[in-house]
C-alpha cells in the first residue's frame, strides 16, 4: 500500500503512478498486477470486499504452464524461459531445481545453500529445535523425518512437535521459515539425525 511505502528516496507513488488510497498489488516478481482503490471502492461493501479478495488471489496463484512441477515466474525469473526441468541440476551441486526452488536456493550457482539450523532450546537446553528456510505456499509439501541410524527414518508425530509452521521472511524472496522440535531429550539419545524432505504437493 503505497501511503505505508512512499519515501522521498523511493519515490513510490510516482513510480507506480498512484493516487490517494490505491492499493497496488504485486505479483511474485514485484510486478504490478492490480491496482484498487479505496475510495471508488468502500470496502463497508461485501462486493468491493470480495473484489479485493479476489484480486490478491489472482496474484498469488500459481502458474505452471508446462505442467513441470517448477512455477513459471521461477523459471522465467532465474533461466529466461521455461525450458528447465525439475530434475536437472545446472549448477552441479547435487540439489535439482524442484529442491532448489522448494528451499529457496538459487539453481544457478552452487555455493547456494538451503538454510538449516538445530540449537537447544531456549529454558529447555536438552531438547533439540531445528528450523529450515522453506518455499511459502502449498505447492510444496515438506516432511521432516527423525533417525538413529540412517537407514529407517520416520515422521512420527509423537517426535516431532511444530512450534512455528511458517514465518514469513517478508525479503521479496516468497520463503520464511518453519522451526520444530524433537521431543526426545537430547541427554536420552546416543545418537538421531533429522531430515526434511520437499515433495510436490498432492493437491498440484
Amino acid at each position: 500500500m503505497p501511503w505505508l511505502q512512499d519515501t522521498a528516496e523511493a519515490s513510490v507513488w510516482s513510480l507506480w503512478q498512484v493516487t490517494y488510497r490505491d492499493v497496488v498489488i504485486l505479483d511474485s516478481r514485484n510486478r504490478v498486477s492490480a491496482v484498487f482503490n479505496l475510495t471508488q471502492h468502500d470496502l463497508a461493501l461485501s462486493q468491493n470486499r470480495d473484489q479485493l479478495k479476489a484480486l490478491f488471489l489472482a496474484a498469488a496463484r500459481t502458474v505452471d504452464t508446462d505442467k513441470d512441477g517448477l512455477p513459471d515466474d521461477w523459471e522465467e525469473a532465474h533461466f529466461g524461459d521455461l525450458s528447465a526441468k525439475a530434475s536437472d541440476d545446472p549448477d552441479g551441486d547435487g540439489a535439482d531445481n524442484f529442491s532448489e526452488y522448494a528451499f529457496g536456493t538459487d539453481p544457478r550457482d552452487p555455493k547456494s545453500k538451503g538454510f538449516l539450523r538445530a540449537i537447544a532450546t531456549p529454558g529447555r537446553p536438552d531438547l533439540l529445535i531445528v528450523t529450515f528456510r522453506r518455499r511459502a505456499g502449498s505447492q510444496v509439501k515438506f516432511v521432516v523425518e527423525t533417525s538413529t541410524d540412517l537407514i529407517q527414518w520416520s515422521a512420527s508425530s509423537s517426535a516431532i512437535r511444530v512450534i512455528e509452521p511458517f514465518r514469513n521472511l517478508f525479503d521479496g524472496t516468497g520463503t520464511g521459515e518453519t522451526t520444530i522440535s524433537l521431543t526426545t531429550p537430547i541427554p536420552g539419545q546416543s545418537q538421531a539425525y533429522v531430515r526434511v524432505r520437499a515433495v510436490p504437493s498432492a493437491t498440484n
